[in-house]
């Protein structure tokens, strides 16, 4: 397969990710509050964002399987505005993600993954614990389900930040030979 218009696919296949985690995104937050109410411009907002992210997290798979500079890394950085405020909580899985890209082995790979799991989970569950406005605890807990959900597709979207890149092609490189930065 032709390694031309992976840039474009790969774009096109995180934008519906994208799409699919704002929209789960939306209804754990909807599981642990309804006050302040959902408006059209807050929703609007938050899915603008992650698609921001997600945007940029493409071009830099489809960037990387190309064999195209490493400078497209910094693609998903604007959308990093989506970590600020409430956000913040979902860190954690961000830099699961970042360091799971680089790290090859399976049981390092699920402790790491356990690790930033609940280093994002146990600030929801201190703060849940002490509060009088919680909802039911069926919806509670199907807003955490709902929640570490997104929070794993996070992880799997956000390896590809930092996973081994290819060397830029030549001018004299075949588009059908894979060519990585490991080779002499």
């Amino acid at each position: 397969m032709s390694r031309r218009g992976e840039l474009g696919r790969s774009v096109l296949l995180f934008v519906g990710f994208g799409l699919g985690w704002a929209v789960a995104a939306r209804l754990f937050m909807r599981c642990f509050t309804d006050d302040p109410s959902f408006t059209l411009q807050g929703t609007g907002m938050i899915s603008g964002l992650v698609l921001l992210e997600f945007i940029g997290l493409g071009f830099v798979r489809g960037a990387r399987l190309s064999g195209r500079t490493r400078w497209w890394r910094l693609a998903p950085v604007p959308g990093l505005l989506l970590f600020f405020g409430p956000g913040m909580l979902l860190v954690p899985f961000v830099l699961t993600g970042v360091v799971l890209g680089r790290c090859r082995r399976p049981l390092v790979r699920v402790l790491v993954t356990l690790v930033g799991a609940s280093a994002s989970v146990a600030p929801i569950v201190i703060l849940s614990r002490g509060a009088t406005d919680n909802p039911p605890a069926p919806t509670l807990a199907a807003g955490m389900v709902l929640y570490v959900g997104c929070g794993l597709a996070l992880v799997a979207a956000t390896q590809e930040w930092s996973r081994p890149w290819r060397r830029p092609l030549s001018t004299g490189d075949s588009l059908l030979q894979p060519v990585y930065a490991s080779e002499p």
